[in-house]
């Protein structure tokens, strides 16, 4: 089974509201300078794969195979992974902007970083310990990128499984990025969802979501600041309570919300769910929000849509609903 606890917030927390991007990916810390810097240098060779839907080619560890619920690999067995994240900021900009102590205020202890130089770009290479659900885990963090774009590629382990970390950091080190890849982001997931006849385009795709502003950029520099993301999660959860499950999901968004206006179970694509619409709060600015989330649940996974917005509320939550109900299953 897949470390939930470490990827259960990863892609929506960070698309739905772009402004709060850093806040969210507490797993970077700033790596200080130092007086020189490993460089490595890779080719694509007859062993790398190519990570589907992303620009990443890398050697797996033995016995792991592509995962089925993100982009990556996994070896269910041992409950390891590979996850590969593209995330829409700079890399300067996440290399700098976090310290271990922050890293810390989120349960994840740092015990070792190191400043490298992968394919002539900046990268560093994290070790982090974290407890999940009574278990400890250990992961490897490698983040690169340039001015656009930094990717980051998470190996997870449980702890005491140190072979099994050796092979996961060695796979990292073989990573190889194609800047030039060209990748349909529509084709990645196993969804479609049309935002036709809305303010909505599609602005990013990042590891099996999409991502939809009203001005194709992240952040969006709308007025309203309207953003809607949609994507299905990484782990198989089992769900009892469907509305509390909701519930809960909806607290662990970076908004800080104030009240529940109203929750309603939904039936899409022949898939039970919950929508909430919520009043909440940007934890930075102190800005009034709107909130809207659906998740559609089938069988042990699930799917999740969330719209926020701090302006034209009526209108944009109306818009929100509208594009769910075109969801479908491929």
């Amino acid at each position: 089974m897949l470390d939930k606890k470490l990827f259960l917030n990863l892609r929506i927390s960070v698309c739905i509201k772009m402004k709060t991007f850093l806040l969210f990916f507490l797993v970077v810390v700033h790596v200080n300078q130092s007086i020189s810097q490993r460089k490595i240098s890779n080719g694509i060779s007859e062993t790398h794969v190519m990570v589907q839907g992303t620009t990443i080619h890398m050697v797996p560890p033995q016995d792991f195979t592509m995962a089925v619920n993100f982009s990556g690999f996994q070896q269910d067995e041992s409950g390891s992974s590979i996850m590969v994240l593209d995330l829409p900021a700079p890399f300067s900009e996440i290399s700098s902007a976090f310290s271990a102590e922050a890293l810390l205020s989120k349960g994840m202890d740092l015990l070792a970083n190191e400043e490298l130089v992968l394919n002539g770009l900046p990268a560093f290479l994290l070790a982090v310990e974290q407890e999940a659900y009574g278990q400890t885990y250990k992961k490897y963090i490698l983040a690169f990128g340039n001015d656009r774009e930094t990717v980051m590629i998470n190996g997870t382990f449980p702890k005491g499984k140190e072979l099994m970390g050796d092979a996961i950091k060695n796979a990292l080190l073989t990573t190889v990025y194609d800047a030039d890849k060209k990748i349909d982001p529509f084709d990645n997931v196993e969804f479609e969802i049309s935002t036709e006849g809305t303010a909505l385009i599609f602005a990013k795709s990042m590891s099996n979501s999409l991502i939809f502003s009203k001005d194709e950029r992240l952040p969006s520099q709308s007025e309203d600041q309207a953003n809607f993301i949609v994507g299905k999660a990484f782990s198989e959860v089992i769900v009892t309570d469907k509305e509390q499950f909701a519930i809960t999901r909806l607290g662990q968004l970076p908004i800080a919300i104030d009240s529940i206006i109203s929750t309603a179970a939904v039936e899409i694509d022949g898939l039970s769910g919950i929508e909430i619409i919520a009043d909440g709060e940007d934890p930075k600015k102190g800005h009034k929000e709107k909130i809207y989330q659906t998740i559609l649940f089938e069988d042990t996974l699930y799917f999740i849509m969330v719209g926020s917005c701090e302006g034209n509320f009526e209108e944009n939550i109306a818009m929100f609903q509208n594009i769910t109900k075109t969801f479908k299953r491929k």
